[in-house]
């Protein structure tokens, strides 16, 4: 058998293979249409469908139900203008049980569903290509709305339909009403039949990609990134990509196919003009397509005026892309067949796989601009065709694959030749290289080392002023949040009571003068304590301290603690909290008395603030040893939990503070006085607290010294003095 006849047998077979599959792909698509037309059969529908063009679309549904309604003709072409379309029809479900339909109304860009039931009751319902899949009635692509039906029961459906833009404008009004399990069996087809295509797809491009980077041919890359912009545009098509992809943004949806057609055609292009290698030998057919490849920044710009402006050009950008792609299909297998005339024989692949993909994408191509009508062979050829063309394609690519290899090989030889001869020289290159950068790096290592010693030393000295810096800027932040804030929100509820005493006193009964009287008198004292406070805390971080007077005397402890107790009792009486004081005997100490008092005021003072109304405080005063007494306080409050602990008496980090039982407000100053005033004084101050289960303080200070009576004692604190 002679050379010619082995190639026309090859030729006849991929030809019948490539016909197979077109069939085969074909039946496996083309299955029953599962919808159900919307008909009048007595059923479901009772009355014919009505229809009212609302030219300017800004009638409602109470406008609409006024206005004369026509019959629907569903052979009318609509105009290519904003009109808004009512349809009206009466639904009527004859079961003794509910029914439940989907009406699909075509790819509007907006509808919306108006049902009034028997009782007069409305229900509205939307969906439409420009919405986000989650706020669509059936969150799918196809625009679904569902209809409920009561049993035995007549209701009046309100359809508006709005095209917003061209592509999203049926030419004709035409009602399906599917049941739910209809609905699932298309999509389940679709995602059946889609995702295999999608799979293949992938596939191929993956195993393209490793053959590029095995041999590092562009025309595999090309391939690869085709098969990329195939997928992603059928994706588009059929709802995968608005779905899957980026389903909150239907507005980029309804442009993207003019992005990913352009991609997909720009990288069929290159894959042509690299795998025929036209630049070299057919530069006549390579300025065609690359005349053909700039002929896509049309489409392109088009889509980007269309998307940032109001004009709408999408309807024109898909006959214009349609053009163009039919034009780059019919380039390429031309410029195949060429190739092949002049000997290329890894064009024969590209020929054959080519001629179904082509046919099938130009009837793809007429039926997207209305030329042939919508079939299953129209919507489904170019998706065999493409299938057949990956088929074919993987064996030219194979062929030309074992070309290349052999290519590579050589070059291979060829680069290990000459790198074995330069081996010798750079080894030699190397060694001296190597002497004078061991020299480089010994006098460098030198200086480096000293460098770092220096550096180390400055790094140390720059994290302690670093901490130092931070303790007094936490402490300056705190102090002007506390100023800012706390201390401008009591004087501004006593500016707003005086307020209410000068303008209406005079209108105010006895009791409520009293009262706001008591609230003032409140605000006053909390105003005081505050500043007191702060008074105390700024003395205390002027150096050392030595700004607060520390003046120790002789302290009778039982009157110290009742004088406290007194200053508190109308705040513990407002919250019916009582006491429980228990003090040794004839108690004294040894400390500063304004000191000592502002501890236990303050404690107390916590005490109340975080205790419940109708709770106890307990307040003990025993003798520790050592010569120190210890005074507690426990109360049975909301408690704090560990890390709260942890920052109360920390002076480098201030605690945060926390509102009282009755939404008292605090600076979180006052334990850390308590804790500065108690160690100036001798002693130490703990606590221990659990969430939900009370708190307690206690503190020690010294004893008063028992060699003296209090003259003595007296004599001597004045003498210090």
């Amino acid at each position: 058998m002679n050379k010619g006849s082995r190639e026309y047998r090859l030729t006849l077979g991929l030809l019948i293979t490539g016909l197979l599959l077109l069939l085969c792909m074909t039946l496996a698509t083309a299955g029953p249409a599962n919808v159900v037309a919307l008909q009048p059969n007595g059923q479901v529908i009772r009355g014919t469908l009505q229809v009212y063009h609302d030219a300017g679309g800004k009638a409602d549904l109470n406008a609409v139900k006024q206005l004369p309604f026509s019959q629907l003709d569903t052979t009318a072409t609509l105009a290519a203008d904003k009109t808004v379309h009512w349809v009206r029809v009466m639904l009527h479900n004859d079961s003794r049980s509910p029914q439940e339909r989907y009406l699909y109304a075509g790819d509007w860009s907006r509808v919306e569903l108006y049902l009034q039931h028997p009782d007069g009751t409305i229900e509205k319902r939307q969906t439409g290509q420009l919405l986000k899949i989650a706020d669509r009635d059936v969150p799918q692509n196809k625009p679904y709305v569902r209809v409920h039906l009561a049993p035995e029961s007549s209701t009046l459906l309100y359809l508006r339909l709005q095209g917003e833009i061209d592509l999203y404008k049926p030419r004709h009004l035409s009602l399906q009403l599917d049941t739910p399990g209809q609905v699932v069996k298309a999509n389940n087809s679709r995602l059946f039949g889609q995702g295999i295509f999608i799979g293949i797809i992938v596939v191929m491009a993956l195993y393209n990609l490793v053959l590029y980077i095995s041999v590092r041919d562009r025309s595999y890359l090309y391939y690869v990134m085709a098969l990329t912009g195939t997928g992603l545009y059928y994706m588009f098509y059929h709802g995968f990509a608005l779905e899957l992809l980026w389903p909150n943004a239907p507005y980029w949806n309804a442009h993207s196919f003019a992005f990913l057609v352009t991609f997909n055609g720009i990288f069929r292009l290159l894959f042509t003009r690299s795998y025929l290698d036209t630049r070299q030998t057919m530069p006549v057919w390579d300025k065609v397509l690359t005349f053909l490849a700039l002929l896509y920044a049309i489409p392109v710009a088009m889509g980007l005026l269309s998307y940032f402006t109001p004009l709408d050009l999408l309807k024109v950008c898909v006959d214009l892309i349609g053009v163009i792609g039919g034009a780059v299909l019919v380039a390429m297998l031309l410029v195949g067949i060429h190739a092949f005339y002049k000997g290329y024989r890894p064009a024969l692949y590209f020929v054959f796989a080519n001629v179904l993909f082509v046919v099938g994408s130009l009837l793809f191509i007429l039926k997207e601009m209305h030329w042939l009508p919508d079939t299953m062979l129209t919507l489904y050829a170019a998706q065999v065709g493409m299938v057949a063309q990956v088929v074919l394609f993987s064996l030219g690519l194979a062929y030309r694959l074992n070309t290349v290899t052999s290519e590579l090989a050589n070059e291979v030889l060829e680069k290990k030749r000459l790198e074995l001869e330069k081996e010798v020289e750079r080894k030699h290159l190397i060694e001296q290289q190597k002497e004078e950068l061991e020299i480089t790096v010994a006098n460098r290592t030198a200086a480096l080392r000293h460098k770092t010693q220096e550096l180390k030393h400055t790094v140390r000295q720059l994290k302690a002023s670093e901490l130092k810096l931070m303790r007094i800027n936490s402490i300056k932040d705190r102090f002007f949040s506390i100023i800012s804030h706390d201390l401008r929100t009591p004087l501004a509820t006593l500016d707003s009571f005086l307020n209410i005493l000068l303008n209406f006193s005079d209108r105010m009964k006895p009791e409520q003068m009293q009262k706001l009287a008591n609230h003032t008198q409140l605000s006053v004292r909390n105003l005081q304590a505050l500043l007191e406070n702060l008074l105390q805390w700024s003395a205390a971080q002027t150096g050392s301290g030595d700004m607060v007077s520390f003046e120790p005397e002789v302290i009778e402890l039982a009157q110290s603690v009742q004088d406290n107790l007194a200053l508190l009792q109308d705040t513990a009486v407002a919250k019916n909290i009582s006491w429980q004081v228990t003090i040794v005997d004839e108690l004294k100490v040894y400390a500063d008395a304004n000191m000592l008092s502002f501890v236990i005021r303050n404690l107390l003072h916590n005490a109340i603030k975080f205790s419940e109304p109708g709770k106890k405080i307990q307040l003990h005063a025993t003798i520790a040893g050592n010569n120190m007494a210890e005074i507690s306080v426990e109360d049975e409050g909301i408690g704090m939990d560990a890390a709260t602990i942890a920052s109360l008496f920390s002076q480098e980090q201030l605690a945060q503070t926390t509102k009282g039982t009755a939404n008292e407000k605090g600076t979180g100053l006052g334990l850390l006085l308590c804790r500065l005033f108690v160690e100036r004084n001798g002693g130490f101050i703990w606590v221990k607290s659990k969430p939900g289960q009370g708190s307690r303080f206690w503190f020690t200070v010294p004893l008063a010294p028992q060699t003296h009576t209090r003259e003595e004692l007296q004599t001597i604190a004045l003498s210090e003095a």
